[in-house]
């Protein structure tokens, strides 16, 4: 899939409900510097959305170029796999509840288990569109 795909799909995406998505966040998973955080601050946006986030990133590629596995931001994967309904919403709550009840300051570990769960299923949703 291309940055133009995930655009178009998730351009309508910006009020869409995501209580899943805003506990995670809550709870404390959420990129502390750099990447996007660094952006906010420069640009002094206080309280960035994963909209905002998915949307600036697309903004900042060839919207001809690839959205692959290179992006591991897991708020942002697992915010996209509750937009788009990939992911039934019991299994993004048993991923939700395994994060939270664990080590949740271990983006690397989580990150990686929100991309195997969730990455390949956003994949298919916005490709069949």
């Amino acid at each position: 899939m291309n940055i133009h795909q995930i655009e178009t799909y998730f351009k309508d995406k910006e009020n869409t409900p995501c209580p899943l998505t805003d506990k995670l966040i809550n709870s404390g998973y959420r990129q502390a510097s750099g990447g996007y955080i660094k952006i906010t601050k420069d640009q002094g946006i206080k309280n960035p959305t994963q909209y905002w986030h998915l949307m600036n990133y697309c903004n900042l590629k060839n919207p001809n170029g690839h959205f692959t596995k290179s992006v591991v931001c897991g708020e942002l994967i697992f915010w996209m796999a509750e937009v788009s309904n990939a992911v039934p919403k019991n299994e993004l709550e048993l991923l939700l509840n395994e994060i939270t009840s664990g080590d949740i300051k271990n983006r690397k570990k989580w990150n990686k288990k929100i991309q195997e769960v969730c990455f390949d299923k956003i994949a298919a949703v916005v490709e069949s569109q």
